[in-house]
């Protein structure tokens, strides 16, 4: 009778094991209905308990790093497909060929690529920046910064900021370099002291010296206050675009980024990939829902629900063409600012440019010329580019 009961208890206890199998996902998009649809589909197939932790933006990729140096590295995380190009510090495990549906995107693909191996699988693409405007406050959006500082006054006077957006943040700084000819990596260089830096440099302070934005007022400052009225336009990713929606309803605008002098700004995007990170030392149960999870995601009919639940792009090719040919109105406008923009690079480089690009604006902030900045944004690149390979 008591050996009976024991294994009772045994075979119970086993069950509930196997039913309580964790996973653990970091993620830093804005969108969480985005994240919680793929769990939550998944867990209608699988009897899985998948812990979701949502980390600012900014601050993911030192969590990230952190947790690969001292430990407490997370099963899964979904991030911006350039963090790919630190997969060595973040200790990201190699994906296999043969995870990837045949469907995907080859443009999309390779945001997964770098030093000869895939390192995570993109779920969504774009990421890329907007030009939102309140129609209460805008019967028409200006197509250039021109047309903007040519109104700003009307807005000043009503006590309304023209336009806000994360000034500090570099990612809102690349448009710019890009309507003056720049960019951060040109033929596999890093390439920061160049006029056209210098000259990017000299218009986005100027923009700011016109009391067009509060540079001071970081991404979720800048988001509640274009929600609530208190700014006429803003410059936000993709990513807000849900968001923005339901509280904005039919006030919410969507254009394409003004031009300057003419030339258009053009956004970085990437993907959102999800990489696994020390995949080789989990369990095989783990191991095992980790390929069903990674797999999962990149179904047609996952991508496609995410889509129209959330307008964010799908990777999939041929889901990609379709909507696209479908798009009306702000859908449209949407995919029109996604072919605009450029990929951004997703090897170490970019890490690095990222760094030293920041570094270099804040000695601008701090009094340094334009000329100086962008001089020292390439010695930090340069010192940070031979501090590796003697690592």
């Amino acid at each position: 009778m008591f050996r009976s009961i024991v294994l009772f208890l045994y075979a119970l206890f086993s069950v509930s094991a196997d039913a309580e199998e964790n996973l653990t996902l970091w993620y830093s998009h804005q969108d969480n209905s985005f994240i919680n649809l793929l769990v939550n589909e998944f867990k209608k197939e699988n009897d899985i308990n998948i812990s979701l932790v949502q980390f600012d933006p900014e601050k993911i990729k030192a969590e990230i790093l952190l947790g690969a140096q001292y430990g407490g590295l997370p099963e899964l995380v979904i991030f911006p497909s350039d963090f790919v190009g630190l997969h060595r510090l973040m200790k990201l495990s190699r994906i296999p060929d043969d995870w990837f549906l045949s469907d995907i995107s080859p443009s999309a693909k390779v945001t997964a690529f770098t030093d000869g191996k895939y390192w995570g699988v993109p779920v969504i693409q774009g990421n890329n920046l907007l030009l939102y405007y309140n129609k209460k406050l805008v019967p028409e959006p200006v197509k250039s910064w021109e047309a903007l500082l040519a109104k700003k006054q009307q807005y000043i006077d009503n006590n309304i900021l023209p336009i806000g957006w994360n000034y500090q943040d570099m990612y809102y700084f690349i448009p710019f370099l890009s309507a003056f000819n720049g960019w951060p990596i040109t033929n596999n260089k890093i390439t920061l002291n160049t006029p056209e830096m210098v000259a990017a440099l000299k218009y986005y302070r100027y923009v700011s010296e016109q009391k067009m934005v509060n540079e001071q007022c970081e991404y979720t400052c800048s988001q509640a206050d274009f929600i609530q009225g208190k700014e006429a336009y803003a410059i936000n990713g993709d990513w807000a675009y849900q968001d923005l929606k339901n509280n904005m309803g039919d006030n919410l605008g969507v254009a394409l980024l003004p031009t300057i002098d003419g030339k258009q700004m053009r956004s970085m995007k990437s993907t959102f990939v999800i990489s696994l990170p020390n995949y080789s030392v989990r369990s095989k149960q783990k191991r095992k829902l980790i390929e069903q999870f990674v797999k999962f995601v990149q179904r047609p009919t996952i991508q496609k629900l995410v889509y129209e639940k959330t307008h964010l792009l799908p990777v999939s090719e041929q889901l990609l063409n379709e909507y696209k040919k479908q798009a009306k109105g702000s859908d449209k406008v949407l995919f029109e600012q996604f072919e605009l923009s450029k990929p951004m690079p997703s090897s170490i480089k970019m890490s690095i440019a990222w760094q030293a690009i920041a570094i270099g604006f804040k000695r601008y902030e701090d009094g340094l010329s334009a000329e100086e900045s962008a001089k020292y944004m390439q010695h930090i690149a340069i010192q940070q580019m031979r501090r590796l390979k003697n690592e």
